[in-house]
């Protein structure tokens, strides 16, 4: 049998909140999307092999860290096997060939680590016929989620979540709401060029970076969390449940900048950096006002009420930066990781 696992990608909207003196740390809400997606082929095989087909240049990278996930999923599940692992040679003796075809654009803000690890794990425990596990088990399993939870349920599931935080004695935070999001409603991911060309940018931060990052901003105050839980509860999801476009991009947009301002003492402002504010305050002018810099970034979302306005986002913004930015058209998907399996 081989199975074919197919993830969605995810956007982050903004955290609720950073350090240790409030109730709950991190938080948040995001998004899961259609395009671009992971995707990941199994099938039977003496030794185990990992390759990668997908067409960026970070193969290398893309393949240490699935080899990253093999050996953490063979720790947790490798007794589960109808035939358990020896306790030497472990990732050598496991009998599949693992493929990706697809992946998501490494370290661009759109959950690609912990997409991955997923689809890597839910390929091998569909491949090899165990029991389903729940997503927080997969990301403990894997070593994800340690911040967001929103790409571990998402996942899974799809659509629009509200990450609750996570308390000091939680290893995953628990999600608090998670509901459809407008599939009518077209986004446009905006990607800035590599840093050699003439606008500055760079991958978002990840990794030792990102741990360090973390350590130098100033925590959160009660207070603050409150009024962006409070955005979150009056603003966005009631807009989102009436399908108010205005006033979901409106209250989305001022989430986004108040927590992106949380991030002024390593980023240097509210967004990872001037080219990617330049970006995000074009496409408001357009009167595009859900806009927004997922994660660390370096991409920007824009949520359009209508196909059209995708036209006019994408040409105001090749119209100011040519060849230095690119796109992607996607939509909301509120379904999350397709699973198909040939016996043949």
């Amino acid at each position: 049998m081989s199975v074919t696992v197919s993830s969605p990608s995810r956007l982050h909207f903004g955290l609720f909140s950073v350090g240790k003196t409030v109730d709950r740390e991190f938080g948040g809400i995001g998004l899961m999307v259609k395009e671009p997606r992971t995707e990941i082929t199994t099938k039977a095989a003496r030794r185990f092999l990992l390759e990668d087909q997908s067409a960026d240049a970070l193969h290398a990278d893309r393949v240490a860290a699935g080899h990253r996930t093999v050996r953490k999923w063979i720790q947790h599940f490798g007794q589960m096997l109808p035939r358990p692992l020896s306790s030497e040679m472990l990732l050598q003796e496991l009998p599949v060939h693992l493929t990706i075809t697809e992946a998501c654009p490494r370290h661009n803000g759109l959950g690609s680590g912990t997409q991955l690890a997923f689809a890597v794990a839910l390929a091998l425990q569909h491949h090899f016929g165990l029991p389903q596990v729940k997503p927080d088990e997969i990301a403990i399993a894997t070593g994800r989620a340690g911040r967001s939870a929103i790409g571990t349920y998402g996942c899974l599931e799809g659509g629009f979540l509200v990450d609750r935080g996570k308390a000091t004695t939680e290893i995953i935070a628990p999600v608090d709401l998670r509901i459809d999001f407008p599939e009518h409603w077209p986004i446009v991911l905006v990607f800035p060029a590599c840093p050699a060309a003439p606008i500055a940018t760079a991958a978002g931060l990840h990794g030792v970076a990102e741990v360090a990052a973390f350590e130098k901003i100033p925590p959160t105050s009660q207070a603050e969390l409150e009024e962006m839980r409070s955005i979150v509860k009056t603003q966005i999801v009631p807009s989102l449940i009436r399908c108010d476009y205005m006033g979901f991009g409106q209250a989305l947009q001022a989430f986004g900048r108040r927590s992106g301002d949380y991030f002024k003492s390593v980023q240097g402002g509210t967004f990872a950096n001037p080219t990617i504010e330049a970006i995000i305050d074009l496409i408001a002018h357009e009167g595009i006002p859900a806009v927004g810099q997922t994660s660390w970034g370096p991409c920007v979302f824009a949520i359009t009420p209508t196909t059209q306005q995708i036209d006019m986002v994408t040409n105001a913004l090749t119209n100011r930066f040519g060849a230095d930015v690119t796109f992607r058209v996607t939509r909301a998907d509120n379904r999350g990781t397709i699973v198909t399996r040939d016996n043949a």
